[in-house]
């Protein structure tokens, strides 16, 4: 009897815990209720507050879909199961290229996934890109990409403000447009697409604002730069999660210069409007270089900012070597002394004696011979160790910015856009654009094979002059598509049975490109 009364005593303890338990629970989870006045509107209990504090909410991340909401709890806590049944499905329909049962499923799972930004990165890829190519007619493809551009802003409607999204809009709208295989046809339907350019100002995209001053259409690279400044200004509120900084603030600006070359590539477009356009392009290019970017040190640089850090580090260098003159030349010696005799003949040679190879070599044993600064301030006399250890750090942190702001000039290729930016808009580089344009379009018409090789040799005279002030032009991109019209150039001499000028004016740019 005894033990039974025990046992229902613990039952009721338990139950009576029980119900003191759901209080706390209860005032912990009650929901968020609006109302007409104060005395009707309740912010909810503490995990309803924080939800609102951090934006966790559906309310908060977006649009709420009853029909989502209702899957989401229709699958009883199995989402997870739920949703790779369809992922399946997705793949095999692609795979089968039954394209409407592919685009059905994707909007089952985004009904389950809705806030998970890699579906809607994935499947919009998918659509755009993979979807896409599968047909022949280049009318085909532009509507597959609208597709994927269509899901992406679908994608924003429940992810409000989510800067890698907003950012995929402008990717897409700017690069798959930009730089397809049918980039003239995509650009020239783009211009006239005013359902895109509907849904876009639905989504505060004015596209008014990325009008072209020549033909005072929209031009999908100024429109997608649009779409990246929206997405910079959601990055002051929202994480850019793990897109690269670097990467992402530099899209804008590269936008604007894209749209600068396709207007004298794709448009045929030169002279005071491509001046104009190049203008507002390393405009953006400097604001860029002026932007804090955090590195994964945890340091912040400004690409701008390298030239002035050499010079401080130059003469922070100066200012350890007057506490131990000479010290940095000797342990060079004594570095150099010790290299294997045929790398220190390497770098003793000449530099212009030395092959391509050799000089790649010299300047790595360069590195490898400079003493460190570390090992001068231990050189320094007792009585000025300490000041000197205390340049060392200095050049110890300043050394590691430099090296950082010259890793990320050399990612976004820095130095080249912004000089680029400033030749394309001397009169020298305008000219030889649209006199290359001509003589390209004569030439392949057949009709004065005489006023070709005119405009030719006049290009060549003005890029001559344009890589003479701009060198670092000379090893890239555009220097190796000049090298193509180059050689339309030697097919032309070969027809007029001319011989090719041995000292042509361009041949650096050949020797360093062909």
């Amino acid at each position: 009897m005894n033990w039974n009364n025990a046992s229902f005593v613990r039952k009721v303890i338990y139950l009576v815990a029980i119900a003191v338990l759901l209080l706390p629970i209860a005032a912990l989870s009650q929901p968020a209720t609006a109302g007409r006045g104060d005395a009707e509107r309740s912010s909810g209990g503490k995990l309803a507050q924080l939800r609102s504090k951090y934006r966790l909410s559906q309310a908060e991340l977006g649009e709420i879909d009853p029909a989502s909401e209702t899957m989401k709890l229709a699958v009883l806590g199995m989402r997870g199961v739920a949703v790779d049944l369809p992922w399946i499905s997705a793949q095999d329909y692609q795979k089968k290229k039954d394209f409407t049962g592919l685009e059905l499923t994707v909007k089952q799972i985004i009904r389950l996934q809705p806030n998970f930004i890699k579906v809607w990165e994935f499947h919009a890829h998918n659509l755009s890109y993979n979807s896409s190519v599968e047909f022949d007619s280049y009318r085909d493809r532009y509507a597959w990409v609208k597709k994927g551009i269509d899901f992406l802003i679908l994608g924003t409607q429940y992810n409000r403000d989510e800067p890698g999204m907003i950012y995929q809009l402008g990717w897409y709208v700017g690069q798959k447009l930009g730089r397809s295989d049918e980039s003239k046809q995509f650009r020239r339907m783009f211009k006239t697409d005013e359902d895109l350019h509907t849904k876009f100002r639905a989504q505060g995209i004015e596209v008014d604002e990325g009008l072209t001053r020549y033909d005072s259409k929209p031009d999908n690279w100024l429109v997608s730069k649009l779409w990246f400044d929206k997405a910079e200004r959601a990055s002051e509120y929202k994480s850019i999660r793990t897109k690269s900084p670097l990467v992402f603030y530099s899209s804008g600006p590269m936008a604007a210069i894209n749209a600068a070359s396709a207007m004298e590539k794709d448009d045929g477009v030169f002279g005071q409007y491509a001046k104009f356009a190049w203008s507002v392009g390393q405009d953006g290019w400097i604001r860029f270089g002026n932007r804090q970017l955090p590195t994964y040190t945890g340091l912040s640089v400004q690409l701008n900012n390298l030239e002035d850090l050499q010079t401080r580090l130059t003469d922070m260098e100066a200012k350890l070597d007057a506490h131990a003159p000479g010290v940095r030349e000797r342990l060079r010696q004594q570095k150099i002394a010790a290299l294997p005799k045929r790398e220190r003949e390497t770098f003793e040679k000449a530099p212009d004696k030395r092959t391509d190879e050799e000089r790649f070599f010299a300047g790595m044993i360069a590195g490898m011979v400079k003493p460190s600064n570390e090992d001068i301030a231990a050189q320094v006399p007792r009585e000025k160790l300490s000041q000197a250890r205390e340049v060392a750090d200095q050049l110890q942190r300043l050394t590691k910015e430099v090296d950082m702001t010259n890793r990320y000039r050399g990612t976004v290729n820095f130095d080249y856009w912004r000089a680029r930016g400033s030749a394309e808009q001397t009169d020298e580089a305008l000219a030889a654009r649209e006199l290359v344009h001509d003589a390209e379009a004569i030439f392949e018409s057949k009709k004065s094979l005489n006023e070709a090789l005119k405009k030719y040799d006049q290009a060549w005279d003005k890029w001559a002059i344009v890589y003479a002030k701009y060198p670092e032009l000379i090893d890239s991109v555009e220097a190796q598509e000049l090298v193509t019209v180059i050689e339309h150039y030697a097919n032309l001499l070969g027809a007029l049975d001319v011989k090719f000028p041995a000292d042509f004016k361009l041949k650096k740019v050949l020797e360093m490109n062909h």
